[in-house]
């Protein structure tokens, strides 16, 4: 039986520098990719934002920021048009985020 020790025999001919961006390349393959959304289902975004907003409830918008989706729950306060951002109240501060980081947003029901 032949005892290979696969890339590891490779390894000691590499430059730091190649090592440095096999690292980089490998991180990257656990990025999430921003797509582009499609005229309705940006449209269902803005009413489900504007129908959480009348109605004074709390929303959950999942964001993409830094390669990566994370949600943000909290309740909308307002909105800044000329900066382009929502006014997100959370349970610690209010945030500012951008509208083109928005990817979805669903009501929480208070029920769960």
């Amino acid at each position: 039986m032949i005892r290979d020790r696969g890339s590891m025999k490779w390894t000691a001919m590499m430059l730091p520098e190649h090592l440095g961006l096999i690292r980089g390349w490998k991180q990257e393959q656990f990025y999430d990719k921003k797509r582009e959304l499609t005229e309705w289902e940006l449209e269902e975004i803005e009413q489900t934002i504007q129908r959480a907003f009348n109605m004074q409830k709390l929303i959950t918008l999942t964001l993409w920021s830094n390669d990566h989706l994370h949600d943000e729950t909290g309740q909308v306060t307002g909105t800044d048009l000329l900066k382009k951002e929502l006014l997100l109240e959370t349970d610690v501060a209010i945030k500012r985020i951008a509208f083109n980081t928005i990817q979805d947003a669903k009501m929480v029901d208070v029920d769960d």
